[in-house]
């Protein structure tokens, strides 16, 4: 018996067959397959054949917006890196005994004390308040009815009329007269103001401490005369006074006082009634212009701090 056998196909031809297909795809089909698979979100919407075309521009128009910004923030965030910034620690030392305290100096917007201004030359007190300046005896004759504050006051500022009964252009000019007319110094200033002021007696009431339990009396504010009146001022450093430290900050640590602003003795002021509270260095200018304003029946704190300043000189010679 004969039997006669045809070869159908061998095995290895198939599979040679399927290997020369499968590296036959295409680029495309190769990256639409990855991008469909990706974990990468979002980029698998842009190749799906199933959505539209303006579908798949808007979600390839979001990755390009995240690649974009990640490049940017990235590149910002390398750059920086490389510049090498310089890591600043800041720490508050404080020197044994603490840091000085600040002078504070006091001052009534009021210049001038009612009562003082109205005392009578011949009230018992109008000497032992120091109330008969120079001045006084010379202007009797002239000024009438006005004691001798409302007389200083009246030729002193041009708004004195509105708390001055009596005070006329004549009667002004009449004063004015007597005072300039004559080779000695009649009129002084500072006199007026340190005399007819209001007293640190009437201003200072109840309260007044320093640093939990430091007490301080009205001895400790001395009377400082500046070009809008008379001050008191606390820690100035004269006339050998102590001079006051505070270790910690924080208003409890500081200066706290509670005063009298005498509304009933205002007369001349800076058009309010109240305090201007200036705090500078010891023995220096007091400049008012710097100071605060405080109204009367109010809680005011006032913080501040210390900078200190060091200069080197160097002198440069030209020959």
């Amino acid at each position: 018996m004969v039997i006669e056998v045809k070869p159908i196909g061998s095995s290895t031809d198939s599979t040679e067959e399927r290997v020369e297909s499968e590296n036959s795809t295409s680029p495309s089909v190769d990256w639409r397959d990855f991008a469909s698979n990706t974990t990468l979100h979002g980029l698998r919407y842009t190749v799906q054949k199933e959505l539209s075309i303006p579908r798949r521009a808007i979600w390839l128009l979001f990755l390009f917006i995240a690649a974009a910004a990640y490049t940017f923030y990235g590149t910002i965030a390398f750059l920086k890196f490389m510049a090498r910034p310089t890591k600043t620690v800041i720490t508050q030392e404080a020197p044994t005994g603490g840091l000085k305290f600040p002078a504070v100096t006091i001052c009534n917007l009021n210049k001038f004390s009612k009562s003082k201004i109205n005392m009578p030359d011949e009230d018992e007190n109008f000497v032992k308040m120091k109330l008969n300046i120079s001045g006084c005896s010379e202007t009797r004759g002239v000024r009438g009815n006005l004691t001798c504050g409302q007389a200083l006051l009246c030729v002193y500022d041009n708004y004195s009329a509105t708390v001055v009964p009596g005070c006329d252009g004549t009667t002004r000019k009449n004063i004015t007269k007597v005072l300039t007319d004559t080779s000695k110094r009649l009129f002084d200033e500072e006199e007026f103001l340190t005399n007819y002021a209001h007293d640190l007696s009437g201003l200072f009431v109840l309260y007044c401490e320093f640093s939990f339990g430091e007490d301080c009396t009205a001895k400790d504010f001395f009377p400082t005369l500046t070009q809008r009146g008379l001050c008191y001022t606390f820690n100035s450093g004269y006339s050998n006074s102590t001079v006051f430290h505070s270790e910690f900050e924080g208003p409890e640590r500081g200066l706290s006082v509670l005063l009298n602003v005498e509304e009933d003795e205002s007369t001349i002021g800076q058009f309010s009634t109240g305090l201007n509270v200036v705090v500078h260095d010891q023995k220096t200018f007091i400049n008012r212009n710097l100071g605060v304003n405080i109204l009367p029946g109010v809680h005011s704190s006032v913080a501040v701090k210390l900078i200190q300043v060091s200069c080197d000189y160097h002198s440069i010679y030209h020959i």
